[in-house]
């Protein structure tokens, strides 16, 4: 008996040491006892096994599709534009029945307690009635003006879905009725800003496109103002975008719908190439050329306005985009012009017969005393270019000829007044000293064509 027990408990602990090996963390290693009832796993060439990947891991297929580049739930006036008839289809008999709907629409936009999904609801059934024509019913444009206020809460909604869904119904008035929104517009445009700095990626572009669409269509000279001063905000975003809507409008707009609001225009572009942002700055440069093509005598104007440095940079950026033609006609020339006066002196002048510049000099010595100061330069620049001339005929004429000049080598009558111990030494010195007296090209010229004349006579 103790033998058959012994036996049972020896067989017990042999199976769980085999179930043990079965069941072990690498399960490739099966006990010496069941290996031979046991077959392989088949061995698939470059997986191991069990190498399936969950998604979403490392190395695996992304889940989800790209984001705009506005980023996660941004939204464009592509968007918009799918929006305005992607609503429910319905039918308008009569204007009473007209009136009914829209008296139901404000009840549910003004009372933020109603359900924020029948708010949404409430605004696409406004795009649905411009579907339908409500705009060809004249009671339609008097509760649209009571719907000002209800639209206006709309976008302060802290729901994102509501603020986008009211930001779409208001673009799609501006669409459809054009300037017939501008009340509607002037009421809207200052919640609009607000939604720009959002963190909210859907609320922020919402307000944005929505802002857009208005200035395409509602061309009323009463947004300028809302929109330019916006452009001195405290909020880096809002200035930006705000000038950005500034250039769109004076793309967009016509010059009769501009000229009430120039003076503000211009000041505003000129705060805004002076703007601490270097996006901001940008986006300012770009509305110059739209001010250009309105109001050229105010662009100039603005542009001779600005220190040196902030024209330098407002030429490389229109050069840069091509719109060389909206810089003012004084400042295309420049560029030949200071090309012209850096020049050397010699490079104008040495090539050239000393008959010649001699015979130019005489021809325009009249027009000297009426040259424009303009064409006068500055004393510094006279002796240096004049001494630089000067010293390299002297330089020349000493390597070629003795140190002195004789009274006997003159014509008769001619120059006996310089005497006899007057030397290249002594002519370069008068030569210097008469170009630093004066202040003309023209007596400039005279002074070395008489200087190259004495040279090469000898």
């Amino acid at each position: 008996m103790l033998i058959q027990r012994t036996f049972i408990l020896y067989y017990i602990a042999y199976q769980n040491k085999s179930f043990d090996d079965e069941e072990s963390v690498d399960g490739n290693r099966p006990s010496s006892a069941a290996s031979a009832f046991k077959v392989p796993p088949p061995k698939t060439s470059g997986n191991p096994v069990n190498s399936a990947r969950k998604p979403g891991s490392a190395g695996g297929p992304k889940v989800g599709g790209a984001s705009k580049e506005g980023g996660a739930g941004a939204v464009d006036e592509d968007d918009f534009i799918k929006a305005f008839t992607d609503v429910p289809s319905i039918q308008i008999y009569s204007s009473r029945e007209l009136e009914e709907t829209l008296n139901k629409i404000r009840e549910i936009l003004s009372d933020d307690k109603h359900d924020w999904d029948q708010r949404a609801n409430a605004l696409k059934k406004i795009r649905s009635l411009l579907v339908a024509g409500a705009a060809q019913y004249d009671c339609f444009f008097q509760h649209l003006r009571l719907l000002d206020g209800a639209l206006k809460l709309s976008a302060k909604d802290l729901r994102s879905q509501v603020v986008r869904e009211a930001c779409i119904t208001v673009a799609h008035l501006s669409t459809v009725l054009g300037n017939k929104f501008d009340h509607g517009a002037e009421a809207i445009v200052p919640t609009l800003f607000n939604l720009v700095p959002n963190s909210a990626k859907v609320m922020a572009t919402s307000g944005c496109a929505a802002i857009r669409f208005i200035i395409r269509h509602t061309h009323v000279p009463r947004l300028i103002p809302l929109i330019t001063s916006n452009c001195t905000s405290k909020s880096v975003p809002v200035r930006r975008r705000s000038f950005e809507f500034l250039d769109l409008l004076l793309q967009e707009w016509q010059t009769h719908s501009l000229e009430r609001h120039a003076a503000v225009l211009v000041e505003t572009i000129k705060k805004g190439i002076h703007d601490a942002d270097a996006e901001a700055r940008v986006e300012a440069r770009k509305t110059y050329m739209g001010l250009r093509n309105h109001f050229p005598g105010e662009a100039e104007t603005l542009y001779n306005s600005l220190e040196p440095s902030y024209q330098k940079s407002l030429q490389t950026y229109l050069k840069s985009s091509g719109s060389v033609a909206s810089l003012p006609q004084s400042d295309r020339s420049s560029s030949s012009s200071q090309e012209s006066l850096n020049r050397p002196f010699s490079s104008k002048w040495s090539t050239a017969n000393p008959s010649t510049v001699a015979g130019r000099v005489s021809a325009g010595s009249s027009k000297a005393s009426s040259l424009p100061g303009s064409l006068q330069r500055s004393r510094s620049d006279i002796d240096v270019n004049a001494a630089a001339g000067a010293k390299a005929h002297h330089a020349a004429g000493q390597s070629v000829r003795s140190g002195r000049l004789g009274v006997g080598a003159l014509n008769p009558g001619s120059y006996a007044s310089l005497g006899k111990t007057t030397n290249y030494g002594k002519l370069y010195r008068v030569i210097s000293l008469a170009s630093v007296k004066t202040s003309s090209y023209t007596a400039i010229i005279s002074i070395h064509s008489c200087y190259l004349r004495i040279v090469h006579m000898f």
